[in-house]
């Protein structure tokens, strides 16, 4: 890399390091910020199960975290500039297979505050690798501290990350929420008002969803990229949205609030069952319920066992 000889040009490529620095520690806070959407994002390339998106998420944040430390000391540079170099690539790279994927989304490389979309971010990451160049020119400082001083200074993020935002699947276990059994069987009935949607033979994810509520479409992202991945029955999936009126009697189709359609029902038949509460998704095994969850709690591995009926 790099090595400049005049004070000027050192300073100027000192500068320039430390605002690197700046950078990478602020993409990583930003997505620390908006850590839900960025892990649903790397979910949803189907490349990884539900489980292993939450702990990707979190150590992407936490090696940008580490990188931005290591350019801010600007000691041991060499090694530092090859792992900020690495990981340039490596998100490069991701990208690439993005745009080639067709995706034109957020791809959250600076959270969910400020859009980017993955042609966006590649033009970003090649003026990155520009000013990387131009950083290798700093003279690191005399000082050298011993290894086991930065001990501390390497945990301290995979700490703060784990602690602030603790990955879905290590805070909530499968839980049974609070519902009413005998309304949701009434509904299901032949005659009631979900009669004519077939709940009540064979197996459903039914979710409770709401148009408005951030933490239902995640839900609805979550299923999505479960069904499709695990190449599951997209028809055993029914999203129930509450409304204040049916047309002649029926459920309305919804085809704006979510990846998929989810059926209008009546807005107290709704409430009736889940209290209010939403997200809330239930495995229905005929008129039985196997399982219920909310949006943090929801299981790949639960939900692929149940539909294959691997669970019996």
């Amino acid at each position: 890399m790099t090595n400049f000889s005049s004070r000027p040009a050192r300073t100027a490529a000192l500068v320039v390091r430390m605002a690197l620095g700046v950078f990478f520690i602020a993409s990583a806070i930003l997505k620390l910020v908006g850590i839900d959407e960025f892990e649903i994002y790397i979910f949803s390339f189907n490349l990884l199960k539900l489980n292993a998106a939450f702990l990707a998420a979190r150590l992407i944040i936490v090696a940008e975290m580490l990188v931005g430390i290591g350019l801010l000391a600007n000691v041991w540079n060499r090694f530092v500039n090859v792992c900020a170099m690495l990981m340039l690539v490596g998100f490069t790279l991701f990208l690439c297979y993005a745009v080639l994927a067709g995706r034109t989304d957020s791809c959250h490389c600076m959270g969910s505050l400020i859009e980017v979309n993955p042609t966006q971010s590649l033009l970003k990451n090649a003026v990155l690798v520009i000013l990387l160049l131009v950083a290798a020119g700093s003279q690191p400082w005399r000082w050298r501290p011993r290894w086991w001083l930065w001990l501390p200074v390497v945990v301290a993020p995979f700490v703060a990350v784990f602690t602030i935002s603790a990955p879905d699947n290590w805070l909530f276990g499968p839980a049974d929420e609070l519902y009413d059994a005998d309304e949701l069987g009434k509904a299901i009935a032949p005659t009631g008002d979900l009669g004519t949607m077939g709940l009540g033979e064979g197996r459903h994810v039914v979710a409770f969803l709401s148009p408005g509520c951030g933490f239902c479409r995640m839900a609805d992202e979550k299923l999505t990229h479960i069904c499709r991945r695990n190449q599951l029955d997209s028809t055993a999936f029914v999203y129930l949205l509450p409304a204040k009126d049916t047309v002649q009697g029926q459920p309305a189709i919804d085809t704006t609030a979510f990846i998929r359609p989810g059926f209008r029902i009546p807005m107290m038949t709704y409430f009736r069952i889940t209290y209010g509460q939403r997200p809330m998704v239930f495995l229905l095994d005929g008129a039985a319920v196997r399982a219920t969850c909310h949006y943090r709690n929801i299981d790949e591995n639960q939900i692929v066992r149940f539909l294959r009926h691997e669970d019996d």
